[in-house]
């Protein structure tokens, strides 16, 4: 029998193996949102299509056709929505309950087929992984006793998902050192924006912290604030503002959140104005384009082209984005992955290798900041 492993999150990979081994059974790990698509599932056939940790909105093309179980850290219906270990740490939980339900397409609306007891004790990382290994349990004796899923039933409390920003420790809700102690450990896993403090320029994010009677102690690390180069000054902001003009305008503000040291940024300029920019957010995988901007004052003039081109030949890895246009992006390669419920699109292409394009270096439209 055939199975599928979807996870977005590194420390369930090699689950996938563990579960070949304890049942027998043949487990197709997918880890990318490019990778879930209904060709991909035709092919592997799989009775069940396994969730652990999926950051992304499952298409019903798939969930219509396969039974697809999804894991949520929270007592459902209780707790549906976004970020449910940092939603249940800062409502005072100590202790969660671990559903397994069938994915339908009202989020975390599904049939349960079971629940399990999980202690919130500990940083975020380590409730993951103790989370892992329940489900992998759980995975099992769904194999074995192939449960019919049952309505869920109680009353239904939504999650708001967090954002970025709402990690700084400044605008937190903290009373004593035990909400400092919550608030550092919840966000304290890869992949989550850790809590942060921002002084005189700079980001010191803390992380590794352990309570000892009247005093926390841990890790922190300083960088200069949002580390975003612009060296004129606001020059990206500026330009932002002047392509994204109505309200509510966020743009940059999301792409400080997003913004890591060598994240591929270019830009355009023209007598020391910035009137083009593409920004890219690297991660494990490859990057997803979060920004191409052109100034209104200078479209027409294939701007947006060569960032896009600079980016794909400087950057040979898997590339996404989210685009109501898709039909300019497929002139680079990019391919539609998925239509999203606000009608727009997520698409994926591959880089071709790097060429002498003149990475760190000036190019024939912009630079790059390294």
């Amino acid at each position: 029998m055939d199975y599928v492993l979807a996870t977005s999150r590194p420390w369930n990979e090699i689950m996938a193996r563990r579960l070949e081994e304890k049942t027998g059974h043949t487990f197709h790990l997918i880890t990318g949102k490019e990778e879930l698509t209904p060709e991909r599932l035709a092919d592997i056939a799989p009775r069940y299509v396994f969730f652990p940790h999926w950051s992304h909105i499952i298409p019903e093309a798939v969930h219509t056709a396969y039974e697809c179980v999804v894991f949520h850290m929270t007592d459902l219906p209780y707790g549906r929505g976004g970020s449910p270990l940092q939603n249940l740490i800062q409502r005072g939980h100590h202790e969660t309950q671990l559903t397994a339900l069938r994915c339908v397409a009202e989020l975390d609306a599904g049939p349960v087929y079971m629940k399990r007891p999980l202690c919130l004790e500990g940083a975020a990382s380590e409730i993951f992984l103790r989370a892992a290994g329940e489900i992998e349990s759980m995975i099992e004796a769904i194999i074995r006793e192939e449960p019919e899923p049952q309505a869920q039933e109680g009353e239904t409390v939504n999650f708001r998902r967090r954002t970025p920003g709402e990690s700084d420790l400044a605008q937190a809700p903290i009373q004593d050192l035990n909400d400092f102690f919550d608030f550092i450990r919840m966000l304290d896993a890869e992949g989550y924006p850790r809590a942060f403090l921002e002084l005189h320029g700079h980001r010191m994010e803390l992380s590794r912290v352990q309570l000892e009677q009247d005093r926390l102690v841990g890790t922190f690390v300083i960088h200069r604030q949002h580390a975003i180069p612009d060296k004129n000054g606001g020059g990206i902001k500026m330009l932002l503002d002047r392509c994204y003009p109505k309200p509510p305008r966020d743009v940059f503000e999301r792409m400080q959140g997003l913004y890591k040291p060598g994240d591929p940024l270019y830009t355009v300029e023209h007598e020391g104005q910035a009137v083009g920019m593409v920004y890219c957010a690297h991660h494990s995988k490859g990057g997803h384009l979060e920004n191409l901007a052109v100034d209104p004052d200078y479209r027409g003039l294939g701007l947006a082209d060569k960032l896009v081109e600079t980016l794909m030949q400087d950057n040979p890895e898997v590339i996404t984005l989210t685009t109501r246009i898709p039909a300019y992006f497929e002139r680079f390669g990019f391919k539609a992955v998925e239509q999203l419920t606000d009608q727009s699109v997520f698409m994926a292409a591959k880089s071709p290798a790097s060429t002498a394009i003149g990475t760190n270096t000036a190019t024939a439209s912009g630079n790059q900041q390294p």
